[in-house]
């Protein structure tokens, strides 16, 4: 079987695996296949019970907070709704689209492939579908809403009574499920069932789809890979500009991002306004170190670590080096999987306002800080799939 690794675009075969193996690229290291017992079935009934508690989780509310006898309940729709009341519209729309709309077309579109090769169909759309999934799945965001749901959570136990309602028990359920289901089947599996693989070509040199990881004659450039319809290149069109222009606009908004307020609260003793970093000394302060810790490492460390890394991998191509070619790819790897996980306190800003909303005793207002923040975070994450590490490995052997 042969495949081309997606990160530095070596051509491999990779014999048929047995129990307790795996397939990694003989150059870089990456994960190319490996070996599952339970084959798709479980896969299968995870994703299901995943799209079932999503439905739940959006129509009930997540958890309730009172103060006396006065009760406000949180929906992930509800915050939606503040953000468009607080004159947010871009933010409404990308919470929305991250909590809602990209969820369920990704446990949707998940469900549908896996359903149609379990009963033996192999319509040509699957792949156009298994595709899409591939490519939404960094963007459905609802493990990072658990997350920050727990962190208003512990936040409203230090003056009001709060406790998780129906809703945000769905929600955590189908997040667990959610990211344990991509373990459960490999992905290439997936795709060979969908289409077999193809030899290498013969007398003529190859290009790979980077989706599907479809090996081809060179003469395919251009037109549509046969597996997953994707749109094929040699290399990603015009990668290094996107991903420096994206890089620039995100030092950009990097300033104001932490400047700037990331929410206000009005009470009756004055208006506070709370950075990132007043946001985490106040979980300090309150003894809830360990979520200070998770939010610093997701709205500082993160966010600093893409900016630093994608620019230090930008600089690689342009400046080329066999050094640390491994370590660079592994770097990109890890901004592709963690730059998600920033979007924390922006959610935590967008669950805080329709909750936190007591008039006379507190009300909680959305920061200057919140915008700029969020499209660091959405910048950063386009960057890192704009860039294509492959342009390093040619670049370090066009030098050498």
């Amino acid at each position: 079987m042969a495949i081309a690794c997606p990160d530095c675009g070596e051509d491999q075969s990779i014999p048929v695996l047995v129990e307790n193996t795996v397939a990694e690229c003989r150059r870089c290291g990456r994960l190319l296949d490996q070996f599952n017992e339970s084959g798709l079935s479980v896969a299968l009934a995870w994703s299901w019970a995943s799209l079932l508690l999503l439905l739940p989780a959006n129509l009930l509310p997540l958890m309730q907070v009172s103060i006396g006898h006065d009760r406000r309940a949180g929906y992930i729709s509800s915050g939606v709704h503040a953000l468009v009341a607080e004159h947010w519209p871009l933010l409404a729309l990308m919470f929305a689209a991250f909590t809602i709309v990209f969820p369920f077309l990704y446990v949707g579109l998940i469900t549908t492939v896996l359903t149609t090769l379990h009963l033996g169909y192999r319509p040509k759309w699957v792949g156009r579908l298994f595709r899409y999934a591939h490519q939404i799945r960094l963007w459905a965001m609802p493990d990072v809403l658990v997350l920050a749901g727990m962190v208003v959570f512990m936040r409203t136990q230090v003056q009001m009574q709060s406790h998780i309602e129906a809703g945000g028990w769905c929600l955590i359920s189908a997040s667990v499920l959610l990211i344990l289901m991509p373990h459960s089947f490999a992905g290439h599996r997936v795709w060979r069932l969908i289409a077999p693989d193809l030899p290498e070509p013969r007398n003529e040199s190859s290009l790979s789809c980077d989706v599907c990881n479809l090996i081809l004659p060179l003469s395919m450039e251009q037109k549509r890979c046969p597996r997953c319809r994707r749109r094929l290149y040699l290399r990603k069109p015009n990668a290094l500009n996107r991903t420096a222009a994206l890089v620039a606009a995100s030092y950009v908004l990097y300033f104001p991002a932490y400047y700037y307020p990331m929410s206000t609260t009005v009470q009756p003793n004055g208006v506070q306004q709370y950075t990132i970093m007043q946001g985490i000394r106040q979980l300090v302060n309150a003894g809830y170190w360990e979520l200070a810790v998770i939010i610093f490492t997701a709205s500082v460390l993160i966010p600093m670590l893409k900016l630093i890394g994608l620019s230090w991998l930008y600089m690689s191509v342009r400046y080329p080096s066999n050094r640390a070619l491994v370590l660079r790819t592994h770097l990109a790897r890890i901004i592709h999987r963690i730059g998600r996980w920033s979007n924390t306190d922006p959610f935590i800003a967008a669950l805080m306002v329709p909750m936190i909303s007591f008039h006379g005793i507190a009300n909680v207002h959305l920061g200057k800080a919140a915008l700029p923040f969020a499209l660091v975070v959405t910048l950063t994450m386009l960057a890192s799939r704009s860039f294509d590490t492959r342009l390093m490995w040619d670049a370090a052997e066009a030098r050498s």
